[in-house]
């Protein structure tokens, strides 16, 4: 009874492990046959692999730099590597992500985010969820951003910001001495940690 059970429980792991992979092969060829239509149709994109997508090509890419680099570099730095593709671009990086429009262009941008307001990207209200449960400002679409929008935007408003540039100079000058003590020294520092201060200080004047 017991190597029975034994013998039972090994079945099922193979089969869900067959399964998990038999999945994934089958999600895989779905997203790289997208990016293939896409290209066949002329949408512009890095040089596409058939099976590893534009995962060697960004690869390549992070090659070139710096370990702590932002991913947010990534798409500039492909635009610059291959001009010919102009600002808009299809990258697919599956599994790491899924087929993703990137937009380098102000107007497209400006399209995107205030003519025409588009869905959020999943990845964005995936990552959040946790932290908001779906009610953040940052995931939310249509009439239910709308309107909570419109309670930020007094915050936001040309009068009130004026009011606030006289806290926000103090902090940055305290930002501008921080590093005028760094070129004196002529020593090598961490950019990020004193815009993050800075960033913090500012948010936290205003706020409080």
């Amino acid at each position: 009874m017991a190597g029975f059970s034994n013998g039972s429980m090994v079945i099922a792991l193979v089969s869900m492990v067959a399964v998990s992979l038999v999945t994934f092969l089958f999600k895989g060829y779905q997203e790289r046959s997208r990016a293939i239509r896409l290209k066949r149709q002329g949408f512009a994109m890095p040089p596409h692999h058939p099976i590893f997508g534009h995962i060697f090509v960004l690869a390549k890419v992070m090659a070139g730099l710096p370990t702590d680099a932002h991913p947010h570099y990534m798409p500039d730095i492909l635009r610059q590597t291959y001009p010919d593709m102009g600002p808009i671009f299809f990258l697919d990086a599956w599994p790491f992500i899924t087929l993703t429009l990137v937009a380098a262009s102000p107007a497209t941008l400006a399209q995107i985010t205030t003519e025409h307001v588009l869905p959020k990207f999943p990845a964005i209200k995936e990552f959040l969820y946790p932290l908001a449960n779906g009610k953040d400002i940052v995931g939310m679409d249509g009439a239910e951003w709308k309107y909570w929008r419109s309670v930020f935007n007094p915050g936001f408003s040309a009068n009130h910001l004026m009011n606030m540039v006289p806290d926000i100079v103090r902090e940055t000058t305290v930002f501008c001495e921080a590093l005028r003590s760094h070129a004196a020294k002529e020593d090598c520092f961490r950019m990020k940690s004193l815009t993050d201060n800075l960033a913090m200080d500012v948010i936290g004047r205003v706020v409080l």
